[in-house]
């Protein structure tokens, strides 16, 4: 009996290390609305828990030779679902959300793109760790038509499996984008490829802070 006793001190006793130990090495990822703490963890209440950001001068869609295919002068992005999609309190590489068709918006009644434009899939945006700080912002599965008209139909470009769109300096609430897209669907008047180059400016959160350790 003594002995058993025993055992199940032990066992007890390894269980409350191992629990320790685990509690030291877990790591997080987090965005939040300021700097670290002074144990490197984001403050209590700056968690980002959504973002919202709007287009900043105009949007454009160029071939490869740069003449524009389309120009919006308006547009909007929101991302949800942050804190509950990234698992960053179990050592997730990343912080995700979820941007849905409604979420990326293109052009206003007041202020129409050049083409009637819409996102026809919505997709996940990650951010991660920047080599120097920061945020880097990728987005996933997201594909935007372009309705050309009459004889020449429209036009899909997607970001595919995964497409780095920029990143987003420690501090700051600012990303520009200049990066190739892929046709998904379109006839001649369509390119395989075309440059998408816009800048978008968060308006939910002045400041933005990649947060990991």
């Amino acid at each position: 009996m003594k002995y058993l006793k025993m055992l199940s001190l032990a066992a007890v006793a390894a269980a409350a290390l191992m629990a320790f130990a685990g509690a030291g090495t877990a790591t997080a990822d987090e965005i939040c609305t300021t700097a670290a703490n002074a144990e490197n963890m984001c403050p209590a209440g700056k968690l980002i828990e959504k973002i919202e950001a709007s287009l900043v001068g105009s949007a454009k869609l160029e071939d490869t030779s740069g003449n524009t295919l389309d120009t919006c002068t308006a547009g909007s992005v929101k991302i949800t679902n942050i804190t509950a999609a990234n698992g960053n309190k179990t050592g997730s590489a990343d912080v995700t959300g979820d941007s849905t068709t409604a979420d990326i918006t293109w052009g206003t009644a007041a202020t129409p793109c050049s083409f009637a434009t819409s996102t026809v899939v919505g997709g996940v945006v990650h951010a991660s760790h920047a080599a120097g700080g920061g945020t880097t912002i990728t987005a996933t599965s997201i594909e935007v038509t372009i309705n050309l008209g009459g004889f020449f139909g429209s036009c899909t470009y997607g970001v595919g499996a995964g497409l780095d769109l920029g990143t987003v300096a420690q501090g700051g609430n600012t990303l520009v984008i200049n990066k190739v897209v892929n046709r998904t669907a379109g006839g001649f008047a369509c390119p395989l490829t075309a440059v998408w180059n816009a800048t978008y400016k968060v308006t939910n959160h002045t400041a933005v802070f990649y947060i990991t350790n």
